[in-house]
């Protein structure tokens, strides 16, 4: 691990002393994308990263290749953030708090309950309802070029919850955000900020009761041994996004801009179905392992939640904007069904 640890350190040196980033080779002049990546290969993210790397090469005669580092190989997200604001590197999967820690209406798009099902969110990515908000932190030398789901969250315990009664004083690990902790104190339980890796031991030892993510996470860490009840709140869908070096984006002529817009948000087309794939391989391991699946009263969380929601809606005209365009496609589903 300490190898490991050093060789990333170099590489990551290497990079922002752009002895990396020459981003083309004398031989071929192929300009190098790299990708900074916090999961694993088998991710779905990576997986329509490569497929956009695979199509962008071909559409521009490969006068482009795209570089995937998996594995927070490059550093933490604070971290390749910074190395795409300088241009280090090019593009960067982070999570949504990234771009809201630039610019606080970036929480509605991850707004508890404020979509009923994940597929409300892919339509409004699809329609480009958050466009305009995607290009707000240009001015901090990176744009959001393409969204990706990280799919709808449910709490996990080990009792059935139902209603938000159930939940009354069970401490649940959330993300570290004053929203999210808001949210599960109001949905009747004890919202607690802790690392992901961190959540089978706590529970293992008492110290929280459960945790809330997709059920691709809770195969993924084998939180099922701890906490054998999913219980389908749907309290949030979560989103991760690419973020684009502003010099990178510069450094393209118009027609090579046009093909990399096209291609990158095409590529949240294939994330989503590859998300789709993860969401059933998951179920079928979980119903393998005796998970007990619950239908929750979700109406119930909602109303509860309903002050958290507006509040965040409400804080600006882009906010309520988007706010108001999610409700129009929620209107939209409700006439069709």
């Amino acid at each position: 691990m300490k190898k490991l640890h050093i060789a990333g350190v170099m590489l990551i040196l290497m990079i922002s002393l752009g002895l990396l980033s020459g981003c083309e080779t004398t031989e071929e002049k192929t300009q190098i994308i790299r990708v900074a990546f916090n999961q694993p290969e088998s991710h779905p993210e990576y997986k329509a990263l490569e497929d956009f790397g695979e199509k962008f090469k071909e559409a521009t005669n490969g006068r482009y290749e795209v570089e995937i580092y998996p594995n927070a190989v490059l550093g933490d997200q604070g971290a390749v953030t910074e190395m795409v604001r300088t241009g280090a590197i090019q593009l960067a999967v982070v999570p949504m708090s990234v771009p809201e820690s630039y610019n606080s209406d970036f929480a509605i798009i991850a707004a508890p309950y404020l979509y009923d099902n994940l597929e409300q969110m892919e339509t409004a990515a699809r329609e480009g309802v958050f466009d305009p908000l995607f290009t707000t932190t240009s001015k901090y030398n990176f744009e959001i070029v393409s969204l990706y789901t990280s799919g709808a969250r449910h709490i996990y315990t080990d009792k059935p919850i139902v209603t938000p009664e159930d939940l009354k004083g069970y401490k649940i690990r959330v993300q570290d955000s004053d929203a999210y902790i808001q949210m599960i104190d109001l949905m009747g339980g004890v919202g607690i900020p802790m690392a992901q890796s961190e959540v089978y031991a706590a529970v293992q030892q008492h110290v929280i009761e459960g945790g809330e993510n997709s059920e691709v996470v809770y195969n993924n860490f084998k939180h099922y041994e701890v906490s054998p009840y999913f219980s389908y709140t749907n309290h949030l869908v979560m989103t991760d996004v690419v973020a684009a070096s502003e010099k990178f984006l510069d450094s393209m002529d118009k027609e090579t801009r046009e093909i990399f817009d096209k291609l990158i948000k095409e590529s949240m087309e294939v994330e989503f179905e590859e998300w789709d794939k993860a969401i059933e391989e998951a179920n079928e391991i979980l119903e393998e392992k005796g998970v007990t699946f619950v239908e929750a009263d979700v109406d119930a969380f909602r109303e509860k939640c309903a002050p958290l929601l507006e509040s965040i809606a409400n804080r600006s005209e882009m906010t309520r904007q988007i706010y108001d365009d999610v409700m129009e496609i929620k209107e939209r589903e409700e006439k069709t069904q």
